[in-house]
């Protein structure tokens, strides 16, 4: 008998934070695809030998759903009707409280293990907010250390963090 656990990351944070562009790093890492202009809920092979052996699709929302609430409506409707449902997915959303909590329940319905994923430059910019955030029911947390750089450094920063996310992602998918 094989057990795996569904795991759904939710990037927290307004413009600017990062989550875009690591979204499209950890797709060049995790499925060997590059996209200049990423698509929105989209489930691709994961290429990664160690990740593959136990999950062979990840999905990624791209666009925060505050950024297509108009195409979506209701986050249980995006939930039941745009979400690519696989078993390791990533979706973004602004600091909106009601909407990550939405977001939380819908995830634990589809029996996923839902964590936030907190970026310090939004943490530096509204400590309150997603400090209030953290307190949801989340099963897990995340703190991404991304502090303010160059513009010329933005890239290779979110890099390494994605790097650091792979690896995370190997540890979570081993198999028990």
């Amino acid at each position: 008998m094989i057990i795996k656990k569904k795991l759904l990351f939710v990037l927290i944070g307004n413009d600017c934070t990062g989550k875009t562009t690591l979204q499209k790093l950890l797709i060049e890492q995790l499925c060997g695809v590059q996209y200049e202009k990423l698509p929105t809920n989209i489930a691709l092979n994961i290429k990664h030998p160690e990740i593959k052996r136990k999950y062979s699709k990840i999905s990624f929302g791209n666009r925060s759903y505050q950024e297509k609430i108009d195409k979506y409506g209701s986050i249980d409707d995006y939930f039941s009707n745009h979400f690519n449902e696989q078993k390791i997915a990533f979706i973004s959303s602004h600091l909106n409280k009601n909407d990550l909590e939405n977001m939380i329940l819908n995830g634990h319905r589809k029996f996923y293990n839902v964590c936030g994923v907190f970026f310090t430059n939004s943490i530096d910019v509204n400590k309150s907010l997603n400090s209030e955030i953290s307190t949801l029911n989340w099963d897990e947390r995340l703190v991404i250390e991304n502090p303010k750089v160059e513009p010329k450094q933005i890239n290779s920063q979110l890099k390494k963090i994605s790097e650091n996310i792979t690896e995370l992602l190997i540890n979570m998918t081993r198999i028990l």
